[in-house]
């Protein structure tokens, strides 16, 4: 049972992690839209970030909110994913299509910022995303080479 707790609590890291990515760009693109007053410091910057990286390719603000909007909702579903995957985590490959799905989302989402960041020619941002997107692979190795017996 130890070694499902392990795998649990990975999820669950993963699960807190991107909740706390999730609720910080949500509330930078408040504060960008003045629903938030430059009072509240927590806040990612991110948008920031992107208006800079896009900048290469000129005044892009609705092509630069669109894309933040985006990361925010695909972050705010790959947090649900992994709360849902660690729920249903109970050992004896319980769970595995949650699990998978969960994966899928947020390997996907950081395969999609190492694409932008090529695109956009940012190079420093792409070596955290290759990071995080490495983090996930090897979570998800131990998921499933760690034996439970």
């Amino acid at each position: 049972m130890h070694v499902v707790r392990l795998k649990r609590s990975l999820l669950l890291f993963w699960a807190v992690w991107l909740s706390v990515v999730f609720l910080s760009n949500l509330a930078d693109a408040g504060k960008e839209s003045g629903l938030l007053g430059e009072w509240w410091i927590f806040a990612s910057g991110n948008l920031k970030f992107i208006k800079q990286t896009t900048a290469l390719y000129g005044n892009l603000e609705l092509v630069n909110a669109l894309l933040f909007a985006g990361v925010i909702v695909w972050e705010g579903m790959a947090a649900f994913l992994f709360w849902r995957a660690a729920w249903t985590c109970r050992g004896k490959r319980s769970g595995r299509n949650h699990l998978y799905l969960a994966f899928t989302a947020s390997l996907c989402l950081w395969g999609a910022f190492v694409i932008a960041d090529e695109i956009c020619i940012a190079y420093a941002l792409e070596s955290t995303h290759l990071r995080l997107f490495t983090a996930q692979l090897v979570t998800l190795l131990v998921m499933e080479l760690l034996p439970e017996d």
